[in-house]
């Protein structure tokens, strides 16, 4: 069967010749290679200043009393809303239900309380893109893991795109459960023969919420002292733990199978036959070459800060570099492999197959690793980390030393950019060339409003033709910077939802025709279509005739979230999820009757309206008799999620029941411990004599409802009852105060307790 395999796969290459040259030297896909036409002169920009209202303060006094609250955290998706409300019925907040493109399974919710917190939200957004029927075998994943591998795998999970999770045109998933497992078995395990680096377990799923894992490193400092280096949480999970490298799909494969330069899927297949690379590149080596644990037994540290990789070199850098070079020869044929154990299987390739290949074996290694990507150079390369970014070529032994393309191979570069696994761009032009500039997009509406998750194309002039050279999505203010080298004619276009500009897609503008180093440029794209608004009408907060219910509602926006497609990727319009700065928001308050046109954006009334925000702080009096809803609006945009986190509040005005006066009798006590409590109090009566007549105690909620009576035990020396937060029918009762009572010889005690959740 493998010999039909590897005959209709030879005749497939053969193919794709025609199509895949062999002296390219990257390998990712190559974007719009027919390049594009200018049709104008880019307009100058000078972006206004933007300004915040300052958050107000909510005040109040001693008499209101808590008696609800909810968390708020949440990724409000682009025109969608995160609402809670409170409800009249239950006198109690509530979230109302959540929107997801698909709903979450209770084995997905499952999944999500088990990963740490900071990842919840993360996981929460990509498995709600993921069908019902694909959910289980992601959420089994983290559901069957056991401490430590849990947030690797968790990770992996939430960073993975809803189209890797979902399945193929085949039906068939790219990945597993049992992948994810032992990428993350594979960390830990490589990390036994690793003399120079540990993992670092803080916490675990079940001591505290936000536990996570990282590596620790020796390294020789610049005073030639061997220190040890903790990674940022941060690098340890996207560099090292992610199961994807740049743009090949992270899936086992088949390294005999010849991989299709178009699809790069051919080879996927299941163990034993299908390997994962982490695994592979670490413990396995073919006829006549060296295992690359082995040739790192006894190694102490990742690096020395010098530019030396010769063999008298016994740093990890040195030592990969070398086994990169004797496992590989740079020279290419038809076939392009993405896969790391393919090109390991062929044991050669040029800059786009060592990149991959290197990237691969550091991070088998442990050592955090990216990739560097010049598109009009054809050139891309290494960087690893070490307390920075750190330049890196193996296949030139070139290290710590990103001048070299400029100073001595004489490359004049356009855009310089690192890829993350997702997709995600970053220019990095600046520490490749001793010249550079900026250029600043910002893609605007026809009313001036900014467009975000709009999709710009830098292209940069080379020869007779305009060539794609970087892309970037833009922010919530429409906005998206390019690092650039210097003495180069720059052209872009912006592609959003709503329009294009130029209108033409194999057209765009120039910008600037000699880029000087130092300058920044900006320019605006304005888009014929307008971006979409909250269709409220500002009304009264509603006046509240009695003192009874308050609620209030603080909230901000620390981020958003970059959302929308990679254009460098084996997989067709894949999603990504970039977090940048803070976010906004609109927020709204409204009635019961107004909440169902908020819902489908038709005029409602509205309150305590904010517009665009961060931040805000609101208390509202609340007439009773109706739900009252506080909503949180992300309908300003088009693909950026926007992270509201914060907390509500529901206060009661104390006066039902007065605290109860300092007991006048020394000899009584009368008190709940613990005080305040979450599952159950016990609560104790003594006095000096023997009261007659005393059986109960009874429970009262804050507006003098009685709730229970409980039957009291004399132990002789004090009366007693537990109370476990239920009510006389066995129901769980809603935090906040309670008061107990006891009536001995003809007089009444009183004294108060809180339940919290």
């Amino acid at each position: 069967m493998r010999v039909k395999i590897l005959f209709f796969s030879f005749i497939m290459i053969i193919m794709n010749s025609l199509i895949a040259g062999n002296d390219r030297g990257c390998t990712h896909n190559e974007l719009y290679p027919e390049g594009f036409t200018c049709v104008g002169q880019g307009t100058i920009y000078d972006p206004p200043e933007i300004s915040q209202d300052k958050p107000t303060t909510t005040h109040r006094d001693s008499t209101w009393v808590l008696v609800d609250s909810l968390e708020l955290s949440h990724y409000v998706e682009a025109g969608q809303g995160y609402n809670l409300y409170y409800d009249d019925e239950t006198e109690s907040l509530k979230h109302y239900p959540l929107y997801a493109e698909y709903p979450l399974i209770p084995e997905s919710e499952q999944a999500i309380a088990r990963a740490p917190k900071w990842l919840r939200n993360d996981l929460r957004m990509v498995l709600s893109h993921v069908s019902s029927l694909h959910q289980p075998e992601w959420a089994s994943a983290i559901n069957n893991a056991n401490d430590p591998y849990i947030d690797e795998i968790a990770f992996s999970i939430a960073h993975l795109s809803p189209q890797y999770l979902s399945a193929n045109v085949a039906g068939d998933l790219y990945g597993s459960a049992q992948l994810m497992q032992e990428n993350a078995e594979s960390i830990y395990a490589n990390a036994q023969y690793l003399d120079y680096v540990d993992v670092v377990d803080y916490g675990t799923s079940t001591t505290d919420e936000n536990y996570y894992s990282t590596t620790r490193y020796k390294k020789v400092d610049a005073r030639g002292d061997t220190i040890e280096v903790e990674v940022p949480k941060e690098i340890y999970y996207w560099y090292i733990v992610d199961p994807k490298i740049t743009d090949e799909i992270p899936a086992y494969i088949d390294p005999f199978i010849i991989e299709d330069n178009i699809t790069h899927n051919n080879n996927i297949a299941d163990p034993p036959n299908g390997v994962f690379w982490r695994d592979y590149f670490f413990n396995h080596a073919d006829g006549g070459y060296t295992v690359l644990k082995d040739t790192l037994a006894g190694c102490e540290i990742v690096w020395d800060g010098t530019q030396n990789v010769n063999a008298a070199m016994n740093h990890a850098i040195a030592i990969i570099t070398r086994w990169i070079n004797e496992t590989m020869s740079f020279t290419s044929n038809y076939e392009r492999p993405h896969q790391p154990v393919r090109i390991y299987k062929k044991h050669i390739g040029r800059c786009g197959e060592y990149a991959d290949y290197t990237a691969a074996a550091a991070r088998a290694a442990l050592i955090p690793c990216t990739s560097i990507l010049a598109i009009s150079g054809d050139h891309t390369w290494n960087e690893f980390w070490d307390e920075e970014w750190i330049h890196w070529e193996p296949v030139n032994n070139s290290l710590n030393n990103p001048l070299v393309y400029e100073n001595g191979w004489g490359k004049v570069f356009g855009s310089v950019f690192e890829i993350r696994s997702d997709g995600w761009l970053s220019s990095v032009t600046d520490r490749y060339s001793e010249e550079s500039a900026t250029i600043t997009i910002y893609a605007l509406d026809s009313q001036g409003d900014p467009i975000d998750g709009a999709e710009v194309l830098l292209a940069v002039a080379s020869g007779t033709s305009i060539l794609v050279d970087n892309y970037g999505l833009t922010d919530n203010d429409g906005k998206y910077t390019f690092i650039v080298g210097e003495g180069k004619h720059y052209y872009a276009r912006v592609d959003t939802d709503i329009g294009s500009n130029p209108t033409d897609p194999g057209s765009v503008t120039s910008l600037i025709d000699n880029t000087v180093n130092g300058e920044d440029y900006c320019f605006n794209f304005v888009i014929s279509g307008t971006m979409p608004s909250l269709n409220y009408i500002s009304t009264d907060v509603p006046e509240d005739m009695n003192d009874d219910y308050r609620m209030e509602v603080s909230f901000s926006v620390p981020s958003q979230i970059i959302n929308g497609v990679s254009l460098l990727d084996d997989l067709d319009d894949v999603e990504l999820y970039k977090h940048e700065g803070e976010g906004s928001v609109d927020h709204v308050m409204l009635s019961e009757f107004d909440f169902i046109w908020y819902l489908i954006n038709e005029p409602f009334n509205a309150f305590n309206v904010f517009v665009g925000v961060n931040q805000g702080d609101m208390a509202f009096d609340i007439p009773v008799g109706f739900d009252w809803y506080s909503c949180f609006s992300n309908l300003l945009h088009l693909n950026n999620y926007q992270y509201v986190d914060g907390i509500a509040r529901l206060f009661y005005y104390n006066t039902s029941i007065d605290e109860p006066p300092g007991n006048e009798h020394t000899n009584i006590i009368l008190t709940n411990s613990p005080n305040p409590f979450r599952k159950e109090t016990l609560i104790s009566f003594s006095y000096s004599t023997n009261p007659h007549a005393l059986s109960n105690v009874d429970i009262y909620n804050i507006k003098g409802q009685k709730i229970c009576s409980l039957e009291l035990t004399n132990s002789g020396e004090a009366f007693s009852a537990v109370w476990d937060g239920t009510d006389q029918y066995d129901k769980k009762v809603k935090q906040g105060v309670y008061f107990y009572k006891i009536i001995a010889d003809k007089e009444t005690y009183f004294n108060k307790m809180i339940l919290m959740y």
